[in-house]
């Protein structure tokens, strides 16, 4: 019994060093990339941010206006907030995907990162210069679990979009360059950021509503 103990107990210290492994070997191999794509994204935010903040006072209550029911309403449909998140958060992985199947996908690659941290910032500044306190409680509790998921994901994504990219960009002048394990190391990781990204609309619509109206209901 302790035998059998001791070799589950090593199999999964292999697989954690097995990850740690990975993600170290990744981040030296990549870290240029990662640079890059944090980079856009954090332009992104900061784009948004300055926007939230020029919005006139009409422009600024008519948004708030018609966010007000959907940041902390309990009641919606979880289910159908679920379709709608997961459809939103796959959708640009995919397109990422498919750029990255491209030599010239890099652009559509920064796009979306560009998108996705513009948003951000935008709904951030926006909740946290109109509302305060309220704001902060609603970004913390409503717009940020998700969105760490998420900004995982893209990162990565666009990583491992960057790097296959330019594997056939490699390929192009060197016919001897192996393209297929590549390709599959890629679509297989772009399968688990999808089900991550799919996992980021389960916590948007069953974890992030409870949380949302206790934080709300401390800082309101």
């Amino acid at each position: 019994m302790r035998q059998r103990y001791g070799l589950v107990l090593r199999s999964i210290l292999t697989v954690g060093e097995l990850r740690r492994g990975f993600w170290l070997s990744s981040l030296r191999r990549c870290w240029l990339f990662y640079f890059l794509a944090l980079l856009v994204f954090g332009a992104g935010c900061g784009w948004g941010a300055r926007d939230a903040r020029q919005l006139d006072a009409r422009d600024a209550l008519r948004l708030e206006e018609y966010i007000a029911p959907v940041i902390v309403d309990g009641g919606r449909d979880r289910r159908s907030v679920f379709h709608r998140a997961a459809l939103r958060n796959t959708l640009p992985l995919g397109a990422m995907y498919l750029a990255g199947l491209t030599v010239i996908g890099m652009p559509v690659v920064a796009g979306i990162l560009l998108l996705r941290g513009y948003a951000l910032g935008f709904t951030g500044s926006f909740l946290v210069c109109r509302k305060g306190l309220y704001g902060l409680g609603v970004l913390l509790a409503a717009v940020l679990p998700q969105n760490i998921i998420l900004l995982v994901v893209f990162v990565v994504g666009a990583v491992a979009s960057f790097s296959f990219s330019l594997l056939l960009l490699q390929r192009w002048f060197n016919s001897e360059v192996a393209v297929l394990p590549w390709f599959l190391r890629y679509t297989g990781l772009m399968a688990l950021l999808a089900a991550a990204a799919v996992g980021a609309g389960l916590v948007e619509a069953y974890v992030v509503p409870g949380m949302a109206q206790m934080i709300v209901s401390l800082v309101k």
